[in-house]
């Protein structure tokens, strides 16, 4: 960390980045199922669950780092200009979501090589409810009710976030006790998935029901609100420092493979709490421990964090337009050493050159305007 109006967590952008190169992963073996080439998603357990913890991991490091900087701006304002948090949110966020919103509803479905036909064959993009719930950030009750649209189903993730934050600054800036809060808030949203999982249970065939499960399903706030207790931790100054160990470090990774392979099925859609704060640990040591054994600051994993918004934005449609002119010029997309190393290599260099370009010559543009509405400056100088 630096200076009270500059907050540097040193780390935090290489963490980003495997973060989102976890869910690349994923669904590149995703998507090479969806379209019928050999792939290791059914098969290989680590690929399967890569995906998902990297959202999880996400979310805790969001929730951890907001939560910091709503802080540490009421420390040093006295309150939080919720009215700037807005605009920050905004400038930040949106224009490169509702760019992709703009190509999943109304260009990508005119490319027919990189179709997948599972989904193609629904015309999601054809639902003017469906586009309405992506415009109102609400792609995962979309996500829900919908088959999901080809190339853009990571959005639902980003509405998650959207919605948690719409409400967070406020409960910050009149919380006086933010711990209390969010535990209120965790044990809020446990007894709700609880009530909507019984309500489901009583009758599995009513299709309202079953997209309510999968709504609050994709509400992991709680893994937000686990990063926001770290942050409090660290801006308190209280407990965080007694997980600073290269045990409670490797600990915790150890323990995510382990868990990937041993959680039973009946506590899976609850195992992303454990995960969140397995990932809150190996955060605080990255970040904060001079000690650690994996150090990942350098000027590589500093860009590669910077562009890691554009990484997760781009990806889906790159993988299969990737994969998909493969295809199309008759490239065997198989299980080979060969086709992998193609697929992986070309995907990846894609993806880190169009998010690149993006945040070049798109995103900066905005984000120099959210600049005149910081108040408390974050991420590298």
């Amino acid at each position: 960390m630096e200076g009270s109006k500059h907050i540097y967590f040193k780390g935090l952008n290489g963490l980003r980045f495997f973060a989102a190169f976890a869910v690349i992963i994923t669904h590149i073996e995703l998507i090479k199922s969806q379209m019928l080439c050999p792939n290791l998603y059914s098969t290989n357990k680590i690929i399967f669950e890569l995906g998902g913890l990297g959202v999880v991991f996400f979310f805790v490091l969001s929730g951890f780092l907001i939560t910091y900087l709503l802080l540490k701006e009421k420390e040093l304002t006295d309150t939080i200009n919720v009215k700037k948090f807005y605009i920050r949110r905004i400038l930040r966020i949106w224009p490169l979501y509702f760019l992709v919103v703009i190509l999943g509803f109304f260009v990508l479905p005119h490319f027919h090589f990189m179709e997948i036909p599972f989904f193609s064959k629904y015309n999601a993009h054809l639902s003017i409810l469906n586009l309405v719930l992506f415009l109102i950030m609400l792609p995962n009750l979309a996500f829900a009710i919908f088959k999901p649209l080809p190339h853009i189903g990571q959005l639902w993730s980003i509405g998650v976030e959207e919605q948690f934050y719409l409400l967070w600054p406020w409960i910050v800036k009149n919380s006086k006790n933010i711990l209390r809060t969010l535990f209120i808030v965790i044990l809020i949203l446990f007894l709700l998935k609880v009530v909507v999982l019984f309500l489901f249970l009583s009758d599995p065939t009513n299709p309202n029901l079953l997209a309510l499960k999968k709504f609050v399903a994709m509400l992991k706030i709680e893994s937000m609100a686990i990063g926001g207790m770290g942050a409090w931790m660290v801006f308190e100054k209280k407990y965080f420092y007694k997980l600073l160990s290269n045990y409670f470090l490797f600990g915790a990774i150890a323990s995510v493979f382990l868990l990937i392979y041993f959680t039973p099925n009946m506590l899976q859609d609850a195992s992303f709490l454990v995960y969140s704060v397995l990932f809150l640990i190996i955060i605080l040591n990255v970040s904060l421990h001079d000690g650690a054994a994996i150090k990942i600051e350098n000027k590589l994993f500093v860009f590669l964090g910077t562009i890691s918004y554009g990484l997760y934005m781009y990806h889906l449609m790159i993988v299969a337009a990737f994969i998909g002119t493969l295809k199309h010029f008759g490239f065997t997309v198989d299980n080979s050493i060969g086709s992998q190393l193609l697929v992986y290599s070309g995907v990846t260099v894609s993806t880190i050159l169009v998010a690149w370009l993006s945040y070049r010559y798109f995103e900066t543009w905005f984000l120099k305007l959210k600049h005149r509405f910081t108040i408390v400056k974050s991420g590298s100088v």
